[in-house]
Order: structure tokens, then sequence, then C-alpha cells
């Protein structure tokens, strides 16, 4: 089910149910203070009676002939015989006409009780003689004779708890539009919330499509990443993830075109002194054997480093971790390349450290990267310069840092990041005629990022590059 979709439903479900519980509510309460109102106006109206009734009695001295005294009420109301009832003027105390005022009290039933329970007159003729429960009773008007309890008139809702039809079809048209007013509020809620889930959907939806785009390998999309809400933050991930699936796709091309101009050489040659051997062109000698030897031993080579690489960049590589203090492997590798550094009249040294340089670190994975800068150094320095090793701690970073600096033509700024992708080379200095296979420096940052270090490169105070590799210190 589409989002938009559900949205519009759950919008809906909410609706239902608030407009449910809010009719049931209103009209539960719309009712009950109908009533009270209803029982309000009653227990007035039976006041004006039980002053009526008073009168009667003490002329009457009892209740005989009280069911035809009911009937008469009008007449004695227009007669103005009770001061009381009609007030000074000779009308009764009640604004508007009192012919009205008379026809609306006749209106409803009327019942008396004597002082006993028992009813004495019911204009109704319903419970006439019969004994009101006292439950009833103590929501009537009580009567008194001079200072004598002598009955109790109920009025209306007082007698029967039912409401009259006209009063029934007046609280039903409220009720009627209290439903409309809310089923019109609840259409308009809805059309609002379907409003607001094409707006909230729509970056979605967008989305969406982008990512079957994607799928199918189009990563020349790009979505709208306005705003600062999670779907914003979602759309620029998205177009971050692109813009990186594009790096990775034009990495992945161009790894596979170096590839195969890094394997086509030793290839090439390998299979044109075979062809050539069969030919008769050349000898099958000694000497022509050696040279497709040392092609096949390039090749495989180029293969295990690539080989390696793959390990490394997918997380398989597995260390083995020990206390290592710097300035061996640093002394090691000086009486390794001693001999290939006097060859080129260069002079390799080694800086005593201030402190005593303790990391945690793979012996040989360390001594692989540290060997391959230091080569990489003798190589590219021109005779009579210099290669320097030296450490370094950084206490308020709690590192070490192991310095790999020459004298040679160094590495322009810009060239500076590139140089740790596989197969990069710099122009002229860096080209593969001189042995590069530009995998080395790859390998070592790799190495070195699986111990959690890092590797740069920058200026040298020689003059030339150098290389930095920053590893967590012991304290």
């Amino acid at each position: 089910m589409k989002m938009r979709l559900r949205l519009s439903l759950y919008f809906l479900l909410v609706i239902c149910v608030v407009a449910g519980s809010s009719l049931i509510s209103i009209q539960h309460t719309t009712e009950n203070l109908f009533r009270s109102f209803i029982f309000s106006g009653d227990s007035e109206k039976a006041k004006i009676y039980a002053t009526i009734l008073a009168d009667y009695y003490e002329e009457n001295k009892g209740w005989q002939d009280l069911q035809s005294f009911l009937s008469e009420i009008p007449q004695i109301a227009f007669s103005g015989i009770d001061k009381r009832i009609h007030g000074e003027q000779g009308t009764l105390p009640i604004s508007g006409q009192p012919e009205k005022t008379v026809s609306a009290l006749l209106s409803d039933r009327i019942a008396v009780a004597d002082k006993n329970g028992v009813i004495v007159a019911d204009t109704a003729r319903k419970i006439l003689h019969t004994v009101h429960p006292a439950s009833h009773l103590k929501y009537g008007i009580p009567i008194f004779a001079g200072s004598e309890h002598v009955g109790t008139v109920l009025v209306g809702s007082m007698i029967d708890s039912s409401i009259s039809g006209i009063n029934e079809r007046f609280l039903s048209s409220i009720v009627t539009s209290l439903i409309w007013g809310i089923l019109i509020s609840a259409g308009l809620a809805l059309f609002l919330g379907l409003i607001f889930s094409i707006h909230v959907t729509k970056p979605i939806v967008s989305l969406t499509g982008a990512v079957h785009h994607v799928a199918e390998g189009d990563l020349s999309i790009v979505v709208n990443a306005a705003g600062n809400d999670e779907i914003a933050d979602l759309a620029k991930s998205f177009n971050r993830m692109i813009e990186e699936l594009k790096r990775l796709e034009n990495a992945r091309k161009q790894i596979i075109a170096d590839s195969a101009h890094e394997l086509r050489t030793p290839v090439t040659l390998i299979q044109g002194t075979l062809e050539g051997m069969i030919d008769g062109v050349f000898p099958i000698d000694i000497p022509t054997l050696k040279s497709v030897h040392e092609e096949t031993v390039r090749l495989s080579r180029l293969i295990e480093m690539l080989r390696e690489l793959e390990i490394i960049e997918s997380g398989k590589l597995v260390l083995s971790l020990e206390t290592i203090n710097v300035m061996d492997i640093l002394q090691k590798a000086e009486s390794l390349f001693a001999s290939s550094a006097k060859e080129k009249d260069i002079a390799l040294s080694v800086d005593p450290p201030d402190t005593l340089p303790l990391i945690i670190a793979d012996y040989l994975r360390l001594s692989e990267v540290i060997y391959n800068l230091i080569s990489n150094s003798i190589k590219y320095t021109p005779a009579g310069g210099r290669v320097r090793l030296r450490t370094k701690n950084d206490e308020k970073r709690a590192i070490t840092c192991i310095y790999v600096e020459d004298s040679g033509p160094g590495i322009p700024a810009d060239e500076r990041e590139r140089i740790f992708e596989r197969f990069y080379r710099i122009e002229k200095s860096r080209s593969p005629d001189r042995g590069g296979r530009g995998l080395g420096l790859a390998i070592a940052r790799e190495i070195v990022k699986a111990h959690g270090g890092n590797i740069a490169v920058t200026d040298s105070e020689l003059g030339g590059a150098a290389f930095i590799i920053e590893m967590k210190a012991i304290s």
C-alpha cells in the first residue's frame, strides 16, 4: 500500500474516532443538560402551582374536588382572585401575556400528593389514588398551609422522566445540528489531511523514484534536498550516496583500465618472446627464458599486490598486535637500505628520539609500510640528496608520528591526496619507467588505517616530501 494512501487512511481513522467519541460525548452531555433545563423549568412552574394549591387547601380545608380544580386554574388565573399570583397591577408576575403563561403552565402534566404520599390529583389520571414513591416525591415542591406541610406538587419531568414530544423534537434538532457540525468539521479535517499527506509524501515519492532510477543504473539523478526536516536530511544523504557511487564507479572503471594496462605490458612481453621462440626469431636459451621468467615474476607480484589490497580494504586483514619500539624498525630499515642508498650517493640517517616511541601495532605490517616509503624516497631522490627517518611524540594528541623525509622533487599540493589511490602516479618523476606500480602507497594507507592510524604527506625541511605516519602512542 502506498504511503500516501496509508497516511490518508490513518487520518480518516483518527478523524472517525475523534468525531465518534465527540458525538457520543456531546450528545450525552446535551441530553443531560437539556433534561436539567426542563426539570429546572418544571420546578419553577411547580412553585407557582404550590402557591395556588396552598390557597385551595386553606379555602377547602382539604383536597376534595382537587381534580376538577386543576382544570379551572386558567379561569382562576384570569379572574384575579389571588393577588399573590397576579401581582400588584392585576397581571401574572411573569413577563409576557398572561394567557400564554397560563397555557404554558397547563400544557404540562400535574400531580398532587397529600402529606402521606397518596396521589389526590393527576391531570393524566394515570396514578390517581396511588402511593407515589418517596424517592420521586423528594423532587417535588412541598405545599404548606400556614406552617403545616399538606402535600407535594409534581410537574412534568418530576412525574415522568421521558421527554415530551415538542421537547424531544427540539433536542433532536440540536443533536442533528451537532452531528452536521461534526461531519462538516471531519470532512474539512480529512480534506486538509489529504493535502498535508500529499505535501509530506511528495519528497518521499520523489526519492522513491530516484531510487528506482539508481537501481536501473542511472546515477545522474539528483533529488531536491530543500528543508531542515528528517526527509530533507534523507534526501541530502541520498545525494551524497549518489556522489559516492559515482566516485566508486569511476574508480572501478579506472581500476579496470589501469589493471588491464599494467597486466598488458608483462603479458605482451611474455607472449611476444614465446612467439619469437616458436617462430625461431629468439633462441631457446637460458637468457631468453630468464627474461620470460622475470616478466612472470613481475606479473605475479602485481597480482599479489592487488589481492593484498583487496584483503585489506575488505576488512579481512588480520593484525598481530604487540608493543613496538618504532626505533627498532627505523634502525633495522637503515641497515637494510644502506647499500641501495650508498649506490645512489644518498645519505640515509635516523635521528634519535626525545622520548621512547612505543606503540601497539603489527610489527611486520608496519615495517612493510615504512620500508615502502623509504624505498620510494631513495628511488626519487637525486644523487647527493638525503633521506631522514625520525619520530616525534605528540603528548596532547597522545600519538607517535613517524617521519620519512627526503630532499627529492617533492609532491605538489594538489596531488597529495591522490597519490594514495591505486595505480595513481605523478607524471615524470613517478612514471612507470622507474618501476612504480601505483599500488604501494594505496596498500600502505590501508594498513595504517587498519591500525586506527593516519598517513599523510607534506613538505619536508629537507626540501622534498615528508611522509608522516600517525599512530596511537602508549603512555
